[in-house]
């Protein structure tokens, strides 16, 4: 395929990944915490100290935090604006595993890989999904991809220092994101790594002590800066947030040892054939055959099995925690794509996913709960079958261009990304009742008449974003346990004395889970529902 045409492919790809970015509404809990952290350090104008409704939160460093705000300090606050680093990171992280394939691999190997990652559903769905995931899985493969590159031309004393010095100042930057598996998981895998290949020679050539300094000089600044200001900073966040987190269960987070397996699968779709074919023939010999040679795929397969075992071994796990490996499974399967371009078993998952998808839309009613409506269902219906028919193309067109292996690999990319695009943007007619945007329509006339907010019971992490204020928060810790107990006057423990703060209010709302307003004792306040949907209620008083 000619260099036009595979730019041509990455602009459209580019145009998709991009659509319709702000039409979702910020769901709970993650989009809502991640956007309101970075809205309140723009109000207040501290970037040291994060916060979260106005109360401490140090389970993750700053970076993303300070990106998000810079999104929100030029373009305004909205969803777009929100998810636009995520989003903009995520797309440079498909770019990044190109060029590192091309310079490993050839121009052909380095495109699939791009077609791979760019299409993968896990990284499809988390690249639209405002998480720190993304951001840090980016970050790490721009750590290991340069130190591919430096390592596989150790003959090239300042291009390897160049690009060593490059990665540990990527892993500087993973570590800023979500902590210390920025520099765990990439030494992990040279560990083992060295240790099979044999490979002692990447020990003298990845400028320890160059890079240390440079790694330190990023991450040591905020990590200082935060720990003055609060002195409980590093024991929660070393201690609590990093190995209380994966050797114990404080997070109520544990799964089966095997719980990663399937996602990583169904994450991999539709490239699930050719993902387990990298693994078990990732085409190198299992038994080296020479010492201090390195083995770049060698090196991917230990990185991501060590990974995948990491997190299997923790006792807190998360669908998002596998992301990282996605960049170095689309080098690996780009990699042999580049030798053997044929789809051929992928085509196939579109056509049995697609076939699927389309027999359910006649009958997407069935899936109908007390939190999902058949209404709601009803206005999902027309994405879930856009999906189908966008997968079912994808297999017509491919079977049409079987003869010619970059276009149809080109086919199976696009209208995977295209199908997983519409069910995210569909999407939001299943959210509407997990994000706290139309309850704040509904509330908004009594709030800006200066009426306090309060959440009781529950804590809508999306509900301070659209109010553009932290609420009062009742009755329930949710992850600010750290924050309230340094700051235990912004907190209402007990019912009691929300009674007492509701009565010598002039004008309040309160916000409530719909399934357990009627549990509390309301007798004698003054109280009339002014918004309710499948989740929660606002109740005012007038």
């Amino acid at each position: 395929m000619p260099v036009s045409q595979r730019l041509l492919v990455v602009v459209l790809m580019g145009v998709v990944w991009f659509a319709l970015l702000g039409y979702r509404d910020l769901t709970g809990p993650d989009e809502g915490r991640y956007a309101e952290i970075p809205r309140e350090m723009v109000a207040s104008g501290d970037w040291v100290t994060p916060r979260l409704n106005d109360l401490k939160y140090f389970e993750k460093p700053a970076l993303q935090y300070w990106t998000t705000a810079a999104s929100f300090t030029l373009f305004g606050e909205s969803n777009g604006s929100a998810r636009l680093w995520v989003a903009l990171v995520s797309f440079l992280g498909a770019i990044w595993v190109m060029f590192v394939g091309t310079r490993l691999w050839g121009e052909m190997a380095g495109f699939y890989a791009f077609l791979v990652l760019i299409s993968s559903l896990l990284y499809v769905g988390l690249g639209h999904i405002i998480t720190l995931d993304m951001t840090v899985g980016v970050f790490l493969a721009g750590g290991t991809g340069s130190l591919l590159l430096a390592q596989s031309d150790r003959t090239n004393l300042p291009r390897l220092r160049n690009w060593m010095l490059f990665g540990w100042s990527m892993l500087a930057l993973a570590t800023l994101t979500k902590g210390l598996i920025g520099v765990v998981l990439p030494g992990g895998a040279i560990v083992f790594y060295s240790l099979w290949q044999r490979d002692w020679a990447i020990w003298r050539h990845l400028h320890l002590g160059k890079g240390l300094l440079l790694f330190l000089g990023i991450t040591a600044p905020w990590f200082i800066a935060v720990s003055i200001a609060n002195p409980e900073f590093p024991e929660f966040f070393f201690i609590h947030e990093h190995f209380d987190r994966y050797t114990s269960t404080v997070h109520k987070r544990d799964q089966a040892t095997w719980y990663f397996l399937p996602i990583l699968l169904v994450g991999m779709m539709p490239w699930i054939s050719k993902g387990v074919l990298a693994f078990v023939k990732p085409g190198f010999p299992w038994l080296p055959s020479q010492s201090n040679h390195f083995d770049p795929v060698r090196f991917l397969w230990v990185y991501v099995v060590f990974m995948l075992v990491f997190f299997s071994l923790g006792s807190s796990m998360l669908a998002g925690y596998i992301l990282p490996m996605f960049p170095a499974i689309a080098l690996l399967v780009g990699r042999q794509m580049g030798e053997k371009p044929k789809p051929g078993l992928d085509a196939w998952h579109l056509l049995s996913v697609g076939t699927v998808m389309l027999l359910a839309v006649p009958f997407v009613e069935l899936a109908a709960t007390e939190r999902t409506p058949i209404e709601a269902l009803e206005r999902f219906r027309p994405w879930l079958l856009g999906a189908s028919l966008s997968l079912l193309g994808g297999f017509l067109t491919v079977r049409w261009l079987r003869q010619k292996p970059s276009l149809a690999t080109t086919a199976v990319s696009l209208s995977a990304l295209l199908a997983f695009q519409m069910l995210i943007w569909g999407y939001q007619a299943l959210g509407e009742s997990r994000s706290s945007r139309v309850l704040v329509d509904g509330i908004r006339p009594f709030t800006d008449a200066g009426a306090s907010v309060y959440s009781v019971g529950t804590f809508p992490r999306s509900l301070p974003f659209y109010l553009k204020q932290p609420v009062n928060l009742a009755l329930t810790r949710s992850e600010l346990a750290l924050g309230i107990e340094q700051e235990p006057d912004k907190w209402i423990p007990d019912w009691k004395t929300f009674r007492t703060r509701w009565t010598e209010e002039e004008q309040a709302v309160a916000v409530f889970k719909r399934g357990d307003f009627a549990s509390y004792d309301t007798t004698g306040l003054s109280m009339r529902i002014v918004y309710e949907d499948s989740r929660q209620l606002a109740v005012v008083k007038p």
